[in-house]
């Protein structure tokens, strides 16, 4: 049965993944020229066709469509235009400033969302119930842009405690990590606790507490483990969210990581690096999202079937 839904969510993330790039494929041919802003106007016509020839931009779209396709299926996305280099090396390389930034955040988001949420609905309506809603209102209203801005404000320019740019150390990822974790702790927050309090009504945590078990045991054992689908859901769809907004944060805190490499392409319309970028952006997703999936019949067997 196992090796059966392997197959078929494999099957199901090849089509996924075949209209994402083909998306991409087009949409990113929307935007224009690439060899223009290479050269940016300084070259005559025929040195512009001349380029256009050597990076096969000549040819019919169908065709070139084609052979991105064959270059998918052997994992060659052609080069970089601006930079001459292996396009999917080149996004591989960019991967590790980002997950300094993406795994902490959602670890630290899920980390803290659990217990805030579990103690707003355990005590709802109490004024620990409308600090938490109020704190999580604000963090979903508040953009990634304004927030990266108001911490280097406080926490970079007035107080000094902290660097604000350019570094992937521990002590320069602080802000960009907690920039990054304000929406999807405020998501969660609020998702955690809508779940507590639907699942502290039911009928067998009222069996639960008639047996006489702790309090505690039946928030952890009966409550949480049931409230806690609906998050896990969210953080394996999160990942490509995560990336999106990593892209915002590494700008405003400048640091080298796969969101600046992404958006300096698009801007240069280098299509060899956005097509790579969207190539391992979606295989993340996919991956994570069956990871998830299988993750449920561990956490309630009563979905393994």
């Amino acid at each position: 049965m196992l090796v059966g839904y392997l197959v078929h969510r494999a099957m199901q993330a090849m089509l996924i993944l075949w209209l994402l790039l083909t998306l991409l494929f087009f949409t990113a041919r929307l935007k224009g020229d690439p060899v223009a802003v290479l050269v940016g106007g300084q070259v005559t016509a025929t040195d512009l066709d001349r380029l256009r020839h050597a990076y096969g931009l000549d040819q019919p779209i169908a065709k070139q469509y084609e052979k991105f396709l064959v270059g998918v299926v052997h994992l060659d996305f052609g080069e970089s235009i601006r930079t001459h280099q292996a396009a999917l090396p080149m996004v591989m390389s960019r991967l590790g400033p980002t997950l300094k930034l993406v795994i902490p955040a959602l670890v630290l988001a899920v980390s803290l969302a659990i217990p805030i949420g579990t103690i707003a609905a355990s005590y709802r309506g109490t004024f620990l119930d409308g600090a938490a809603m109020v704190g999580a209102v604000i963090g979903q209203s508040v953009p990634s842009f304004f927030l990266g801005v108001l911490l280097i404000l406080v926490f970079g320019v007035k107080l000094r405690w902290l660097p604000v740019i350019g570094g992937t150390i521990i002590r320069y990822l602080i802000l960009p990590v907690v920039t990054l974790m304000g929406y999807p702790l405020a998501r969660y927050t609020r998702v955690v606790r809508a779940q507590v309090s639907e699942t502290m009504t039911a009928d067998f945590i009222r069996t639960a507490h008639a047996k006489g078990l702790p309090f505690r045991v039946v928030m952890v054992r009966h409550v949480l483990k049931n409230a806690l689908l609906p998050v896990i859901t969210l953080v394996g769809t999160d990942i490509g969210l995560m990336a999106t907004a990593a892209i915002i944060v590494e700008a405003i805190f400048a640091i080298p990581g796969f969101g600046s490499l992404f958006l300096l392409s698009a801007t240069a319309r280098d299509y060899p690096v956005i097509e790579a970028s969207g190539f391992v952006l979606g295989v993340s997703v996919l991956l994570s999202s069956m990871v998830v999936d299988l993750s449920y019949g561990f956490i309630d067997p009563r979905m393994r079937h």
